[in-house]
C-alpha cells in the first residue's frame, strides 16, 4: 500500500505507481481526490479514497479555507482508522508512507501497523517541512528511526536525516525523483496559450520560473536579475507561471506589473499539466534561485523537454544539476551570478549541448523504470528480512 493522504505530489505518484505496476507488484494507493483537476488512476493499481471524504462534500457547500481546513483535521483522525482496518482485512504486508501529515498522530498509527506485522517505508521529499519549526525536527527524526527503510531523493537529504536523527545509513536509500513524462502523455498541450507566449515573445529567448511559488524559492532573485539578463541579452522574455502557495498573491502581482509590460509574460495560479506543457514547449531556460531545497521535480521535468536548469548551489540542487553539462549552478542570492549563467547557456555552441544534456539525464538518471526497480528492491529486502 502506497498512502499519499493529501496528494501532496500527485504527479510524482502517479508516475511511480505506473512504473511501480508494470514491474508486476500489486498496489492499493491510499489517497483522496486530487484537488486541481483530474489525475488518472494508474493501471493496474487499486485507488482507496479513503481520506477526507466528508470534508470533500463539505467543500461543496462553503468556500472558506478555515472552514475546510478544520472539517479536514477533525475527520484526519478517523479516516486513519481505516489505514489500521484495511492492511488487515486485505493482509497487506508493506505500507509506503509518501507524506507524513500530523506527525505526531502518523507516528502512532506507523507503530500499530509495526505492532501488526506490518513493513514501513516512508519517502523524505525533504528531511523536515520547508517551514518548520524546532520542535519538528524532534517529531520527525521519531518518525525516522520508527520506520523500517527511508527513500531520500537525494545524498543531501540522506545526510541530514543522519545527522540530525542517529539513523543509520543502512537504513536509508537515495532514489532520485523522476521525470513527469508517463503522466504528462496522458494529457494534451494547451497550444493556444504556447502560441500566445510565442507570439509575444516574437522569436526572443524564454527564461522561465515555473511552478509553486514560496519564500524559499527565491523568486525575489529571479526578478532582481531580470534588467541584468536584459543587459547582456536585449532579446529576452521572463516567464513567471504558478501559484503563490505562502505569501501574498495580490503583493507579488502588483511587484510583477511594475515589469516593463513587453518583457515578461505573468501567470499566477495553479497550472493544469496542459498549461505547463505549453510553458515547457516555450521554455528555453529553467532558472530554480532557491534560497533553500532538498531537491526539485521541476528540474527533471525540464530535462525531459530539453531545457537546461540554472540553479542556486543550496540543498540537493547541485546533484540535480551537472554544472556546465545539463545547466549551471550559481550562488544562492546572487542576481548578477544568474544573470551571466543565463548568457552563458548561448554562449557559442553551449545551448544545443546543454539540450542534449539535458534529454540524456531525464532518460538516464530519472527514468522511471529504473526508479520503479531501485524501490521494488527495497519492498523485496524487506519482505525477506
Amino acid at each position: 500500500m502506497i498512502v499519499d493522504p493529501c496528494q501532496f505530489t500527485a504527479n510524482y505518484d502517479y508516475c511511480l505507481l505506473d512504473a511501480l505496476a508494470k514491474t508486476g507488484a500489486k498496489i492499493v494507493y491510499a489517497t483522496t481526490e486530487f484537488a486541481h483537476g483530474y489525475v488518472p488512476d494508474p493501471e493496474g493499481v487499486k485507488v482507496l479514497r479513503c481520506f477526507f471524504y466528508a470534508a470533500r462534500v463539505m467543500s461543496r457547500l462553503t468556500s472558506s479555507g478555515p472552514v475546510r481546513r478544520f472539517l479536514r483535521a477533525l475527520e484526519y483522525p478517523l479516516d486513519l482508522l481505516v489505514l489500521l482496518v484495511y492492511p488487515l482485512i486485505a493482509r497487506i504486508k508493506l505500507i509506503h508512507f509518501m507524506w507524513i501529515v500530523s506527525p505526531w498522530l502518523d507516528y502512532q498509527v506507523i507503530r500499530l501497523l509495526k505492532a501488526v506485522g506490518c513493513r514501513i517505508v516512508y519517502t523524505a521529499h525533504n528531511p523536515f517541512p520547508h517551514e518548520y519549526r524546532h520542535s519538528d525536527i524532534k517529531r520527525y527524526c521519531r518518525i525516522y528511526q520508527c520506520v523500517d527503510h527511508v527513500i531520500a531523493l537525494t545524498d543531501y537529504t540522506k545526510n541530514e536525516i543522519v545527522a540530525h536523527c542517529n539513523v543509520p545509513l543502512g537504513k536509508i536509500s537515495v532514489i532520485p525523483h523522476g521525470h513527469y513524462d508517463p503522466l504528462f502523455s496522458h494529457y494534451g498541450c494547451n497550444d493556444a496559450l504556447a502560441q500566445k507566449v510565442r507570439q509575444k515573445a516574437r522569436g526572443r529567448r524564454t527564461i522561465a520560473f515555473l511552478g509553486g511559488i514560496r519564500p524559499y524559492k527565491g523568486l525575489d532573485v529571479f526578478i532582481e536579475a531580470f534588467p541584468l539578463i536584459k543587459q547582456r541579452m536585449p532579446d529576452v522574455l521572463f516567464l513567471v507561471a504558478g501559484s503563490a502557495q505562502v505569501g501574498d498573491k495580490k503583493e507579488l502581482e502588483a511587484r510583477l506589473a511594475r515589469c516593463e509590460v513587453d518583457m515578461l509574460w505573468a501567470d499566477i495560479r495553479f497550472l493544469p499539466v496542459a498549461d505547463m506543457k505549453a510553458y515547457l514547449s516555450v521554455t528555453d531556460v529553467l532558472v530554480q534561485p532557491y534560497v533553500s531545497a532538498s531537491q526539485s521535480g521541476n528540474t527533471a521535468m525540464a530535462y525531459a523537454a530539453g531545457v537546461p536548469v540554472i540553479c542556486t548551489d543550496v540543498g540537493g540542487l547541485r546533484e540535480m544539476t551537472e554544472d556546465g553539462k545539463t545547466g549551471y549552478v550559481v550562488a544562492p542570492g546572487c542576481p548578477e551570478a544568474l544573470a551571466e549563467a543565463v548568457a552563458t547557456c548561448f554562449k557559442g555552441d553551449n545551448y544545443p549541448k546543454l539540450s542534449s544534456n539535458a534529454r540524456r539525464a531525464a532518460a538516464v538518471q530519472y527514468s522511471w523504470g529504473k526508479i520503479a526497480a531501485q524501490t521494488a528492491a527495497i519492498y523485496d529486502s524487506l519482505a525477506l528480512a
